[in-house]
């Protein structure tokens, strides 16, 4: 089971992608952009329930989101594009990275546990 956090987190993107739906379909009268923002914001909200919030997750969810929203809004190869971005600077910031850089955080954990060797 997921924790609560997450829960509240998936459910303002789902919350986000019905209001961005009705919003173009109701007012803007941009039903294709309307729909794109919801089916990117959905599959976003499935990959944040099921996945964890380390990076790689995170990178999965910006690349899917931007080759969808693409997609739907018949900007596909600049979203592909970004996409590459994404994937390029996820590799490069990350351990296994050819320049040996240290490991990013998205979200920075500060440990409060002391160094202690117990001797």
């Amino acid at each position: 089971m997921p924790s609560s956090k997450r829960i509240y987190i998936v459910t303002g993107m789902v919350l986000f992608g019905v209001a961005a739906l009705v919003y173009a379909w109701a007012l803007a009268y941009e039903p294709l952009l309307g729909t794109g923002v919801a089916v990117a914001a959905f599959i976003a909200a499935l990959l944040t329930y099921y996945g964890d919030a380390n990076r790689q997750t995170l990178a999965r969810v910006t690349i899917v989101v931007t080759i969808v929203y693409g997609t739907f809004t018949f900007q596909l190869p600049i979203a592909v594009v970004a996409a590459c971005i994404v994937y390029l600077t996820a590799w490069l910031t990350g351990t296994d990275s050819p320049f040996d850089a240290p490991d990013t955080q998205i979200f920075p954990i500060n440990s409060t546990a002391t160094d202690d060797s117990g001797d």
